[in-house]
């Protein structure tokens, strides 16, 4: 490894004033290795050290602000407040006291060749250092920083980042927080006339049912905690998990911050508005002694963070969670990026009957399947005794027969032609179940003894013992083979994440174990599936929640995760997209007969899906004769056209771009789905995506009208519409 000290094309030296912590800037587009040389530039200045490549711009200040711009035709866009009086980009709370401002000492600033996961690339180190005042003790707080900015060629418009913080006084500390990425954004910077905060945003953590995750626009009075780590509700139930990410944007650019380690972090990523309007981001880790986690510094001892990454874009955030995606899958998360063929066939599924079906219910339904062309006919919740024991619900109808009904129930669905596949909960312990009462060293254990409850108010299995894994595995074979079901659909919210285990029972090298390493449980469950029936179906569905990327390899189906309306659906179907290839499996969970729409999940709109690229599934108790010529011929449509299995195109920002706008390429031909209440014939729609000099014939496939011809000279058409339009766009 070569070091040295940085050249710079100015020896302008800056008053000692300024930390790099920096976290990743990342724009996706694809582009070839070059060395480092040849696209990073470098150089301090009187305004601070400016860090520079073909696609982005990183100043930093000397009171350890960092200003991150996106570079767009010759001029730089950026967001981030680069106020002198701003706290610094990466601070320390020390005691309740936070330490915020620091002076870099760019004498010791140095770059150093780099090669790791990511790949090669380069790597500056930033040292600086803050001397605060303890009004209690009468005692200074001396506090040094040692922050590293990593740039690869792999990701050109990346910056990952990491900050040391050490004890440099005499007095032994108590860490409160250390927040990473800390940045006021505002949007007149880039949109004079606009309000400082109003921003569209993404937020990755958990939040109530029915509330938007994907598109939620700040407001004045703006704040979102965006908790990662597990924590009590009011009612005493766990919560935590989702994405490590937020992003904020604007019509010409956006900015996305996030956690950029392979596995789930204590942390958090709250965002709020501040009382002059701009917005605040940071990452912030809260260590707690009781996890094992360092709270406390001796004099000459350190902590390190985590590292993080700021990513950039343009559009929404379909850009920086493909980013995001690749960070992991170049550190081993396999998050795929394709599913299996027979992941893509449409389902029907019996939460038509609710927990109240029958037997007979659901094979009274077959006969009108077969009609629309579904083959699947995947059993839901309600089928066992309690979660845990997961024994055939023996009430009358059901399964009285135990297992021989159950293995029955799949051999006559098999027999008359149809596939199944079954709802499962799998980490989830009813209170009252066999399990719990037999087995309480299998479970999480609180601190105090106590065990933990889901928001789904089960007990949790501990997700990396032995004992819980083999029996989990045991109930898989028994769902696939014993029984013979085809495919698992993994559903509830409390999969989310699972609380940090102090069961002595379990031997855990730290109390944390169990929230890092959940995903161990979901990939025991996918691989044996895979090795008992190869490419079989397996969904995972988190209740109307941002998903866990970490879990991701160990399902190949996705979905729009219960939205509550037809905004969501779309939205989180392109979400999913982001994260898993634009070919994935991503089920659009549910048409619904608007007759038998109850308002918790979505109403039909064969539209939504289709424009989107969505997996189509269902449930119903029935149809009307018109209903069933509309599922007949929207299913048909479905897999004449494969869509679901075709390139979702990044061209539309879902919150600015109106009509809402989705895209997707198919063998050269292009699938546009167009969504407004009503859209004037007035106001021409573009048809982003075409090659010049080009002529395309348009055609309205929903309802089988030809538009005639564009250019892709001037990719623009008129034509009014309410609430859809579906376009197809083929090169002539």
């Amino acid at each position: 490894m070569n070091s040295g000290l940085l050249d710079f094309t100015k020896a302008n030296r800056l008053p000692a004033a300024f930390l790099v912590l920096f976290v990743p800037l990342i724009v996706f587009f694809p582009l070839e290795a070059r060395p480092v040389e040849d696209t990073l530039k470098s150089t301090l200045g009187r305004d601070g050290l400016l860090i520079e490549n073909e696609m982005i711009s990183l100043k930093v200040s000397d009171g350890l602000l960092l200003e991150p711009s996106l570079k767009k035709d010759g001029r730089l866009l950026s967001i981030v407040s680069g106020r002198e009086r701003d706290r610094s980009s990466f601070q320390i709370k020390i005691s309740g006291r936070l330490i915020d401002h620091f002076q870099v000492d760019w004498a010791r600033l140095v770059k150093e060749d780099i090669s790791d996961s990511l790949g090669r690339g380069k790597r500056f180190l930033i040292k600086a250092r803050a001397e605060s005042y303890d009004s209690s003790s009468k005692k200074p707080i001396l506090v040094t920083a040692e922050a590293s900015l990593s740039f690869y060629e792999n990701f050109p418009s990346a910056v990952i980042c990491a900050v040391k913080f050490t004890n440099s006084g005499r007095e032994r500390l108590e860490i409160d927080e250390v927040l990473s990425g800390f940045l006021r954004l505002d949007r007149r910077l880039v949109d004079k006339d606009e309000k400082p905060y109003l921003f569209a945003s993404y937020h990755g953590s958990q939040v109530r049912w029915g509330e938007d995750y994907s598109l939620v626009w700040v407001t004045r009075d703006f704040e979102r905690p965006n908790i990662m780590k597990t924590h009590l509700l009011s009612s005493g139930l766990t919560e935590g998990g989702g994405t490590p990410l937020v992003d904020l944007w604007t019509p010409r650019c956006g900015l996305a911050l996030a956690s950029a380690e392979p596995s789930p972090q204590w942390i958090s990523l709250p965002v709020r508005t501040a009382d002059d309007g701009l917005v605040e981001i940071s990452l912030v880790e809260a260590p707690e002694e009781a996890l094992g986690q360092k709270k406390y510094l001796k004099p000459g001892d350190s902590y390190s963070s985590i590292h993080s990454a700021l990513i950039l874009h343009q559009l929404d955030f379909f850009d920086p969670i493909r980013v995001y995606a690749d960070l992991l899958r170049a550190q081993g998360v396999k998050i795929p990026l394709s599913s299996p063929r027979q992941a893509f066939e449409p389902y029907w599924k019996s939460w038509g009957f609710n927990v109240n079906f029958t037997q007979e219910k659901i094979f009274t339904v077959l006969t009108e399947l077969k009609k629309i062309g579904v083959g699947w006919a995947n059993l839901d919740d309600g089928w066992f005794t309690y979660h845990g024991d997961w024994k055939p619900n023996p009430a009358p109808g059901k399964f009285p027969g135990g297992d021989a009904d159950m293995a029955s129930f799949v051999d006559r669905l098999h027999r008359q032609g149809f596939k199944s596949g079954i709802w499962w909960y799998a980490q989830g312990v009813s209170p009252e179940s066999d399990l719990a009462r037999t087995h309480p060293d299998w479970l999480v254990k609180n601190e105090d003894g106590s065990f933990p409850k889901s928001v789904n108010r089960d007990y949790y299995l501990c997700p990396v013992y032995f004992p819980c894994l083999e029996y989990i595995k045991g109930m898989v074979r028994k769902i696939m083979v014993e029984w013979g079901f085809d495919e698992l659909y993994l559903d509830f919210q409390g999969q989310s994440t699972t609380p940090p285990c102090f069961n002595p029972a379990h031997n855990h090298t730290s109390p944390l174990d169990s929230y890092t390493r959940q995903f161990e449980f979901y990939e025991a469950i996918y691989r044996t599936a895979q090795e008992i029936k190869p490419d079989c179906p397996v969904e995972m569905c988190i209740c109307a929640m941002p998903h866990d990327p970490f879990k991701m390899p160990f399902y190949n189906v996705a979905s729009a995760s219960d939205p509550v309306n037809l905004n969501q659906m779309r939205q989180r179907v392109k979400l999913e997209k982001a994260y898993r290839g634009t070919g994935f499996c991503v089920g659009d969970c549910y048409q619904v007969p608007i007759n038998e729409w109850y308002g918790s999940s979505v109403p039909e709109s064969f539209e939504s899906a289709m424009g989107t690229g969505a997996q189509v599934t269902t449930f119903f108790r029935e149809l009307t004769p018109e209903q069933e010529k509309k599922w007949e011929k929207w299913i048909a449509e479905y897999r004449n056209l494969g869509l679901a299995r075709a390139e979702y195109l990044n061209l539309y920002d879902l919150a600015f771009d109106k009509p809402e706008g989705h895209a997707i390429r198919k063998e050269g031909t292009l699938y546009y789905g167009f969504f407004a209440p009503y859209w004037s014939a007035t106001r021409p729609i573009e048809l982003r995506g075409l090659e010049k000099g080009r002529k395309y014939r348009v055609r309205d496939y929903a309802n089988g009208i030809d538009l005639g011809e564009v250019s892709g000279d001037k990719p623009l058409l008129n034509r009014g519409f309410k609430e859809q339009l579906l376009l197809e766009v083929k090169p002539l």
